[in-house]
């Protein structure tokens, strides 16, 4: 099939949906979308129904021009007018979905986007998906450059990224067959396409680009679930090669909504604070930092609180082999009252507690969840409340999060944003296992 791309279209045309983007299916002359741009600029999307390739198999691309283009989309539009008077771009693309056998050549030579993989343009596709490439291999790479990660985890980037590019050649082969494909005339008619469908693929192509449909199988970053809770299509169920270091455990059950291996999903909070409402997902920052999540529960029952302040002995008791990064921290004080290095930690904490700001202090809460530093103070952007805002209605995060609000769990966050292990507050060495398969022994 071929397109045609008219971009930064300025445009007189009476639709509704101009400012919208939207896909217009026509009966017999094809398929269009339109993408509204900046400064009322308008792309536009443009099946080329009536060439033909050669005996080839490739178009010439001497007979496709603007003018080509333009009444191709006047055909799909009518009885709507559609014409311009400038157009900043315009070209044309043959669609091929294509990928390579192998990311890496010995984990020292990479490829990455349109170099291991192509597929229709469509959307932005190739883009999202490229700079979602780029950045695996990226904080991946600079953990090894640092000595803080083992150069195998670079071996994890073609295991992840080959599946999805895998996954999206599969989609969009059925996705073009959509676009290029009549609608249905009604119930009885099979040999047509119902705009059921094609809103269906739709909503799964805006997964793929911003990489909320991504599920990355069980390796040495990615915890397996031991708790039989996820689903294989969640899960991602791969043979484990018996040379490789064996993931660690995890358990789905304690956050049964947050997937392992998918996107941490974000949710409205508010700071313990100040009472300003955040979304979460601003405070995962893409800094190349693994996020310790610390769900703490409802601290306002004793016995809970005693569960956090369990937890962050154990932390601070494995300070060398869990090295926590505290930002603009030159020193915080530990539960004995001595001072203590921050140190070049690989992870951050955050804490999401449910009890209400009224109900426990700030300095409640264990001093390694609110980092001291000597010139600027507190940390106060470390401890966030699953409560009401004053003026953004309640988040309900631990409902969305899938988590108990009395018990609370632990869940590390990769620096690309995907959920890596969950765990109880106690298991604390299970945290340290997980770290210890790909983090290197002295930093």
């Amino acid at each position: 099939m071929k397109n045609g791309k008219l971009t930064r279209l300025s445009s007189d045309m009476y639709v509704a949906d101009i400012r919208s983007r939207c896909a217009i299916h026509s009966a017999e002359s094809g398929t269009i979308m339109i993408i509204p741009r900046e400064d009322r600029l308008v792309r536009i999307y443009c099946q080329l129904s009536t060439i033909t390739p050669g005996s080839d198999g490739r178009f010439d691309r001497s007979r496709i021009t603007p003018d080509a283009i333009l009444e191709a989309a006047q055909k799909i539009m009518r009885p709507y007018k559609l014409d311009y008077r400038y157009r900043h771009w315009w070209t044309v693309y043959q669609i091929g979905q294509r990928v390579g056998n192998h990311f890496s050549a010995r984990e020292r030579i990479f490829l990455a986007g349109d170099a291991i993989h192509t597929h229709s343009p469509k959307a932005g596709q190739g883009m999202n998906v490229s700079m979602q490439d780029a950045y695996n291999l990226g904080w991946k790479l600079a953990l090894v450059v640092k000595g803080i990660a083992k150069p195998s985890i670079l071996e994890t980037y073609e295991t992840e990224r080959r599946r999805v590019a895998q996954e999206l050649i599969a989609f969009d082969q059925g996705y073009s067959k959509l676009w290029s494909s009549r609608p249905t005339k009604d119930t009885a008619d099979l040999n047509g396409v119902s705009m059921a469908e094609f809103e269906k693929a739709f909503v799964q192509q805006q997964l793929f680009s911003s990489g909320f449909g991504v599920c990355y199988s069980p390796s040495i970053l990615t915890a397996k679930d031991s708790s039989g809770a996820t689903s294989d299509m969640r899960n991602g169920n791969v043979g484990e090669d018996p040379s490789k270091p064996i993931p660690a455990n995890s358990y789905q059950h304690l956050a049964a909504n947050t997937i392992l291996g998918m996107r941490f999903p974000s949710s409205r909070v508010i700071n313990h604070c100040d009472a300003r409402s955040w979304h979460f997902a601003k405070w995962l920052k893409a800094d190349g930092f693994f996020h310790i999540v610390l769900f703490a529960g409802d601290v306002s029952q004793p016995a809970q609180m005693e569960r956090v302040h369990n937890f962050a002995r154990g932390m601070t008791a494995r300070s060398r082999t869990l090295p926590l990064r505290h930002q603009h921290c030159t020193s915080h004080l530990g539960d004995d009252g001595k001072s203590s290095e921050c140190g070049n930690g690989f992870a951050q904490m955050l804490t999401i507690h449910s009890a209400t700001r009224q109900q426990v202090e700030f300095h409640d809460f264990p001093s390694l969840l609110r980092p001291f530093d000597e010139e600027l103070g507190y940390d106060y952007n470390r401890i966030f409340v699953d409560e009401e805002s004053y003026y953004e209605g309640h988040g309900h995060a631990y409902e969305g999060y899938g988590v108990d609000k009395a018990k609370g769990c632990v869940i590390v966050v990769r620096p690309d944003q995907h959920v890596a292990w969950i765990g109880e507050l106690e298991d604390v060495q299970g945290l340290e296992d997980y770290f210890a398969v790909f983090t290197t022994p002295h930093r």
